[in-house]
């Protein structure tokens, strides 16, 4: 595995605070990994996180095996959207380039900074199963993602930019799994929250909502609601799904029906982008962020793939009484407003 380029020096001013939060999200339990206890004594955590076991696992992941996940997975991209005319798209060679670009940097990155692992008090490093790990620092990295995401979107018309984005976020769940799959368990769980990290990026404004927390007082009503509420965004989530999936119990797309992994991990990622774009909107302002781009990419995706507007309705309706239902006098004084909003983008699709 060979990477080259410069990162960027200067980065941005962001909010610590949710950035904490953000981070959060990429650091997973040992209980988690799909092996059994043996697999800890001879893949130690502590072992894999060093820098010879790292070396040791890029070791097996040559450019040859990236170049050929990030072609494999765009052609098999195309193929899925092939099934649907309203989202044909042809270039899958150009599109591939970015998880060309992009993954290497997410290598590049585990090889030069130890990943976080926490052991708690007591615990046998070999076999605890509440070790956590994750990535120790992910400003850098994002920062270096959102330069490779904005110019690769500036290559392609802005008419296709929602399919692009679309397309981009399964072309890297594809790509990663094909090059996750020559590792063992235990190194396949240290680098899975980078490959989340690179889908995240590209699905969900996190990196937007850092930065315009910024021009805000931390204890300022605005500031205050979205802390609180971020840290809940895999609850608030969870919450909806559950009875989101309750409403379409008979309901089965290409894929199966909702309680699918892989769509119940989807649609999971789908509701945390919807509550990640509703406090961007309260920090920005301007519920027009609703309207301009979350609505326009659920119509041409949710739509272009065949799932019901009024199951993508029916789950916006849901999320938001899940949200309000958390939310105090005050808190609610100052969202209301954009919950409404957010619903009333989605009803006004045709």
């Amino acid at each position: 595995m060979t990477v080259n380029y410069v990162p960027r020096t200067e980065q941005p001013a962001v909010s610590s605070s949710l950035l904490k939060i953000w981070k959060t999200r990429y650091v997973a339990r040992a209980q988690n990994i799909a092996t059994d206890p043996t697999n800890f004594r001879k893949y130690p955590l502590e072992f894999v996180a060093s820098n010879i076991g790292r070396k040791r696992t890029l070791a097996k992941l040559s450019d040859k095996l990236i170049r050929e996940s990030s072609h494999g997975a765009a052609a098999k991209t195309r193929s899925l959207y092939l099934q649907h005319e309203y989202l044909q798209f042809n270039d899958t060679v150009d599109l591939s380039k970015f998880t060309l670009q992009t993954i290497p940097v997410l290598l590049r990155s585990y090889q030069e900074q130890p990943p976080v692992v926490i052991y708690p008090p007591g615990a046998a490093p070999e076999v605890s199963t509440a070790v956590q790990f994750g990535i120790a620092d992910i400003s850098t990295l994002a920062n270096y993602l959102g330069s490779c995401f904005s110019q690769f979107k500036s290559q392609h018309a802005a008419s296709k930019d929602w399919l692009v984005q679309c397309f981009l976020t399964s072309q890297i769940g594809l790509a990663s799994a094909s090059i996750l799959s020559v590792l063992d368990p235990v190194e396949q769980a240290m680098l899975t929250p980078y490959f989340n990290l690179l889908e995240d990026y590209v699905a969900i404004p996190w990196w937007r909502l850092c930065d315009s927390a910024n021009q805000y007082d931390k204890f300022s009503p605005e500031h205050k609601l979205v802390e609180h509420m971020l840290v809940r965004t895999s609850e608030i989530s969870w919450a909806a799904y559950r009875r989101w999936t309750q409403q379409f119990v008979s309901y089965a797309g290409a894929r199966g029906n909702l309680n699918n992994l892989k769509i119940r991990r989807s649609s999971l990622r789908d509701f945390d982008m919807f509550q990640v774009y509703l406090w961007l909107s309260v920090l920005q302002g301007d519920s027009g962020i609703i309207s301009k781009e979350l609505v326009v990419f659920c119509a041409y995706i949710f739509k272009g793939i065949g799932i019901p507007w009024p199951m993508t309705l029916a789950g916006i309706r849901t999320l938001v009484e899940e949200i309000s239902g958390r939310l105090t006098p005050e808190e609610q004084s100052v969202a209301n407003r954009f919950m409404n909003g957010m619903i009333n983008a989605f009803q006004a699709v045709v």
